[in-house]
């Protein structure tokens, strides 16, 4: 019986010690993506889209439509509470009639609907997807599952404060991009039930 019983213990620590350890690589890889993730802005895409919720995304994904000469530009995920005018005070009369306001989607999900939604309209096959460095593998994910063919380049945002040092680490970030690796393990469980 103690044989046994020692057996189990054994083979429960080193089930435990197996899951942390795949866990602990699985987050240091999804680390290493999130912050890697880059497009070659030199190429032109159909569209800007910006997921609102972080500071400097609107900003970016104004300017990068600017930048790209894009021919349409969806803000998604904007309160309902903000007038047009106001969030678009500092745009151009020209810039703003290829500005599109969404204000349905509410989290991550709504969003890759409220694309999905605007690119079938506007007859869109490409965007650069603008959000924040932790919040993009999820967009990615997300907007894909919805259309895949739809060709999706990433352009993170990243905090001004960041720069080739590692004291990101002990600001919220770190924090941030913990609980965004359980949410893209969750989303990713969550489409393997669902094909089952």
């Amino acid at each position: 019986m103690k044989f046994l019983i020692r057996h189990l213990k054994n083979l429960f620590l080193y089930c435990l010690a197996v899951v942390l350890t795949t866990w602990l690589i699985g987050f240091v890889a999804f680390c290493v993506y999130a912050l890697t993730l880059q497009s070659d802005l030199s190429e032109k895409r159909d569209a800007v889209v910006v997921l609102t919720g972080g500071s400097q995304r609107i900003e970016t994904g104004i300017r990068l439509m600017e930048q790209q000469n894009a021919d349409y530009l969806l803000i998604s995920g904007v309160n309902k509470q903000v007038k047009r005018g106001v969030l678009l005070k500092d745009v151009s009369p020209e810039q703003r009639k290829k500005i599109t306001l969404g204000y349905e989607a509410e989290d991550t999900v709504g969003n890759a609907k409220e694309i999905d939604e605007w690119i079938k309209k506007k007859k869109i096959g490409s965007i650069l997807l603008v959000t924040s460095f932790y919040h993009m593998p999820r967009s990615i994910f997300e907007t894909a599952r919805l259309n895949p063919h739809l060709k999706i380049a990433p352009q993170p945002v990243f905090p001004k404060s960041f720069g080739d040092s590692v004291d990101w680490i002990k600001t919220r970030y770190a924090w941030l991009l913990f609980l965004e690796y359980h949410k893209f393990i969750f989303v990713h469980l969550k489409a393997l039930w669902q094909r089952s």
